[in-house]
This record gives structure tokens, C-alpha cells and sequence, in this order.
């Protein structure tokens, strides 16, 4: 009865090996590109934008669209395939840091046609300046907490 825990203490100490290892020696895994991907659209997004016709518009919700569910993507993939690599969990929080920091910036150069926004023209500044302090706030508390105890993100 006694040796059945100490087995699984080893059976998991050995796949968490495994796992750290296989995770670190690839730096471009799958999970890894779709990020690369979705950082590689901020600029396509930002043209698209600019383009002022109903092509410009559904493209650029696709491109959004896409970014989202890459980014549920990669992590189920890095997680399920055990694709983790400290890389990728560096560059997903930039990823999306930037395509949302890029979409409030863009919603926000352009005026919209509604009465209401006429009136009060900050309504929708003010919320992206909140959002983004709060994204780059967060960030910074993370790395703090981080390097305080020298934990993980995640």
C-alpha cells in the first residue's frame, strides 16, 4: 500500500521531466506560430482598416476573429500536445497586447455615425485608455510577482 504513492510520486516527477524537457527544445512548435501569426496580422489588420468599403470592414473582423480563436488555439495545443516553451509564453501575452492595443487605437481614429457618440465624443477614448493601462498594469505586476518568487506566468 505504502509503495502504490511513492510510484506515483515518481511516475510524476519523471513526466514532469519529460515534459520541461520536450517543452524547452523546440523554440517554433505549432502553438508557437500561430502566435507568430497573430502578431504578423497587427499590421494586415491596421491596412485593412483603412480601407473604407465593406471589403475593408469584413476583413478586418475576420482578421480579429481569426486572432481570437488562434489565440484559444495555441494555447489548447501547447497545452494538450505538451508544446509548451518559454517563448511562446513570453510572445501570446504580447500578441494579443498588441492586436487589442492596435483595434482600440484604430476604433478610436475614426469617428462613428451615431448621435449619441456626437455628443459626448471621449465615450469610447476613455474606455481604450483604460483597457490598455489595465493590460500593460497587469503586465507589469506579473513580471513583479515573478520575479519575487521566480514563478511562472499562467
Amino acid at each position: 500500500m505504502d509503495s502504490e504513492p511513492l510510484l506515483q510520486q515518481q511516475l510524476d516527477h519523471h513526466q514532469s521531466l519529460a515534459y520541461s524537457n520536450h517543452s524547452s527544445s523546440k523554440i517554433l512548435t505549432l502553438p508557437t506560430v500561430l502566435t507568430l501569426g497573430r502578431v504578423a496580422a497587427v499590421p494586415l489588420l491596421i491596412f485593412t482598416f483603412s480601407v473604407d468599403s465593406w471589403w475593408g470592414r469584413t476583413a478586418t473582423t475576420s482578421i480579429f476573429m481569426a486572432a481570437a480563436i488562434t489565440d484559444w488555439l495555441d494555447g489548447y495545443i501547447a497545452r494538450r500536445m505538451r508544446l509548451c516553451s518559454a517563448f511562446g509564453a513570453l510572445l501570446d501575452p504580447v500578441a494579443d497586447k498588441l492586436m487589442v492595443a492596435a483595434t482600440l487605437v484604430l476604433l478610436c481614429s475614426r469617428p462613428l455615425n451615431i448621435a449619441v457618440f456626437g455628443q459626448v465624443p471621449w465615450l469610447l477614448n476613455v474606455p481604450s485608455i483604460a483597457i490598455i493601462g489595465r493590460e500593460i498594469t497587469m503586465s507589469a505586476v506579473r513580471e513583479w510577482a515573478a520575479s519575487q518568487n521566480g514563478c511562472c506566468r499562467k
